[in-house]
C-alpha cells in the first residue's frame, strides 16, 4: 500500500524471501542491463560450478557495479579488497539461489501464472504510478516478460522454504493482530491525485514585460481550455516543460510526495477542473486533475493470510542458515573466484 521501502527495493519480494535470504533481487540485481563503475578486481567468465551447472560472472556483475557506485558517490570509494569480499558474499547468494531452484524443482515445485501475476501486480503497487514502474524495468533492461519469468523463480524459492522449514509453524490469530496493529501504516495508503501540468516559461531576471508576455501567452492557452479545447493537446502543443511530450501528465502522487505548488493545486481542485495561473520557480503553470484515487485502508481480515505468511516467514529464517548448509553439503560445489 505504501510506497516501497528498502528492503521491497532491494529485494521485491515481501513474504519469505526478504525475511531470509540476502539473494540479489530479481529486479535491481538483474544481470542483463550495466549500470554502475567497472570493478578494479577481474572475475573470471564463470565465477562458480553447482552440480556441473555454470554460474557466470555476469549473475553478480550488475549488483557488484551497483554497490561500486553507490559507495563512491558516498565519497568511500571500495577497495580491491573490499570489491573481493562483496563479490565472495554475491557468489554465495547466486549459489544458495540455484541450490533451493533446483531442489524447488526436485520437489516438484510449481507456481501458477495467476500467482505469478498476483505477485507483479503486488510490486507494481509499490510504485507511485505506472510510469515509474515501466521507467524502472527500463532502466534495468528489462521486459515485463523478463521480469515475470525472474519473480517466478523467486516464488518457487518461496514455496519450497515453507515446504520444507514451515512445517509445525503455528501463528495465532491474537500474535496476527498485534502485528496487524503496530504496522497499520504498512496497510493503508492516502489518497492520490493524477494531474497534468503546462509552463510558459520566465528566465532568471526577466524584466518585468517579459513576465508579461509570458503570463499572457498561457492566458491565452487558458482561454481555448475553457473554451473546451483538449488540456494534453495543448500542453504538447504550447508547454516548455520536459513533461510536454505527454501532454504535461505527473502521473499520481501523494499530496506530501509532490512538489508543495502542484500538491496545492491538484488537492484543492474538482476533478476535471482546470485551475488559474500560477507562478513557480520556473515561470506560470497551470494544472489540470485528470483522476483521483481515494485513501484506503485495509482491514484485518483483508490481511490476515498476508500477516500469516509473513511471520511464517520470521520463524522459517532462524532454520535457512542451517538449511543451506545442509544443501551445499549435499551439493558438488566449485567456486573459480
Amino acid at each position: 500500500m505504501k510506497a516501497v521501502n528498502t528492503c521491497f527495493l532491494r529485494l521485491l519480494v515481501v513474504g519469505i524471501i526478504c525475511l531470509t535470504l540476502t539473494l540479489p533481487s530479481s529486479l535491481w540485481a538483474h544481470a542483463g542491463h550495466d549500470h554502475g563503475d567497472n570493478p578494479k578486481i577481474a572475475l573470471p567468465d564463470v565465477v562458480a560450478k553447482v552440480n556441473g551447472k555454470n554460474i557466470a560472472k555476469d549473475a553478480i556483475l550488475t549488483s557488484l557495479k551497483a554497490s561500486i557506485k553507490k559507495y563512491k558517490a558516498k565519497g568511500m570509494p571500495m577497495s580491491p579488497d573490499q570489491e573481493k569480499i562483496a563479490a565472495k558474499k554475491l557468489i554465495d547468494n547466486q549459489i544458495n539461489r540455484h541450490l533451493l531452484l533446483t531442489h524447488a524443482e526436485k520437489q516438484g515445485i510449481k507456481v501458477t501464472p495467476e500467482a505469478i501475476e498476483k505477485r507483479f501486480n503486488r510490486i507494481k503497487k509499490g510504485f507511485s504510478s505506472d510510469a515509474q514502474f515501466k521507467k524502472k524495468l527500463e532502466a534495468e533492461g528489462l521486459s515485463v516478460a523478463d521480469y515475470k519469468k525472474e519473480l517466478e523463480g523467486e516464488l518457487k524459492i518461496e514455496a519450497i522454504l515453507k515446504k520444507e522449514l514451515g512445517k509445525g509453524i503455528n501463528v495465532s490469530d491474537k500474535i496476527i493482530k498485534s502485528y496487524y496493529e503496530k504496522n497499520q501504516k504498512r496497510y493503508s495508503s492516502p489518497e492520490q491525485r493524477r494531474a497534468s501540468i503546462m509552463l510558459i516559461k520566465v528566465k532568471k531576471g526577466a524584466s518585468p514585460e517579459q513576465e508579461n508576455r509570458a503570463k499572457e501567452m498561457l492566458e491565452d492557452v487558458l482561454e481555448e481550455i475553457r473554451e473546451g479545447k483538449d488540456f494534453g493537446k495543448l500542453a504538447k502543443l504550447h508547454s516548455q516543460d520536459t513533461l510536454a511530450s505527454r501532454g504535461g501528465d505527473l502521473g499520481f502522487f501523494e499530496k506530501k510526495k509532490m512538489l508543495k505548488a502542484f500538491s496545492d493545486q491538484a488537492f484543492a481542485l474538482k476533478l476535471g477542473e482546470v485551475s488559474g495561473i500560477f507562478r513557480t520557480r520556473h515561470g506560470f503553470q497551470i494544472l489540470k486533475l485528470t483522476d483521483i484515487k481515494p485513501a484506503v485502508s485495509q482491514s484485518l481480515d483483508e490481511v490476515k493470510e498476508e500477516i500469516r505468511d509473513i511471520l511464517i516467514g520470521m520463524e522459517i529464517k532462524k532454520n535457512t542458515p542451517d538449511y543451506l548448509t545442509r544443501l551445499k553439503k549435499e551439493a558438488n560445489i566449485k567456486t573459480y573466484f
